[in-house]
């Protein structure tokens, strides 16, 4: 699939997947989610509106718009992060802990997705060891579902969590590990 397909493809899902999960799935629709589950949804699939506009500034080359289209997505992405927190506030308001968790799950699987996403790239660009690039990529995809999607409470006692938090410390040691030894 190319570029541009794949660009054109995250523009879609940014325009309709709102709609499906605010009007068809969510309390204002079927009510098969809660308001906290669709706002964790909604958050994940409009993770595509940055990732499209980044893919067509990269296409700008320092064109005479490619100024403004950084500062446009700059602004974006910020008024993302600050709506996105606001929304999980309000779906999680009932209680301290739902809005910690809310607000932590979001970010916190978001920055997993990102480490996954990383170690693809790692293993394409062969920065580390095939093995190693592998390892972060699974553990950050693990950490992306249980955190991100499935909602597993952040408290270290979660064993569920636990796994994540170990797997992601080893991965980033081993990083660390390579990246000192890496030959100039």
């Amino acid at each position: 699939m190319s570029t541009k397909t794949v660009n054109g493809i995250l523009f879609i899902i940014a325009a309709i997947a709102p709609f499906v999960f605010y009007m068809g799935l969510g309390t204002d629709g079927a009510g098969i989610l809660t308001d906290l589950e669709t706002e964790k949804f909604v958050f994940w699939v409009m993770l595509s509106l940055p990732i499209a506009l980044m893919m067509t500034l990269n296409t700008m080359k320092g064109g005479s718009g490619a100024e403004y289209a950084h500062i446009g997505l700059l602004i974006i992405t910020i008024a993302y992060a600050v709506g996105t927190v606001g929304d999980l506030v309000g779906a999680a308001s009932e209680s301290t802990n739902q809005l910690g968790d809310a607000v932590g799950q979001a970010g916190w699987g978001a920055m997993m997705l990102g480490m996954a996403i990383t170690g693809i790239g790692y293993y394409v660009q062969k920065n580390f060891p095939v093995w190693l690039s592998g390892i972060l990529t699974a553990v950050a995809a693990y950490a992306f579902i249980i955190v991100g999607i499935i909602g597993t409470s952040l408290d270290p006692d979660s064993p569920l969590f636990m796994v994540a938090w170990l797997g992601f410390a080893l991965s980033s040691l081993l990083l660390g590990v390579f990246t000192l030894r890496k030959k100039d």
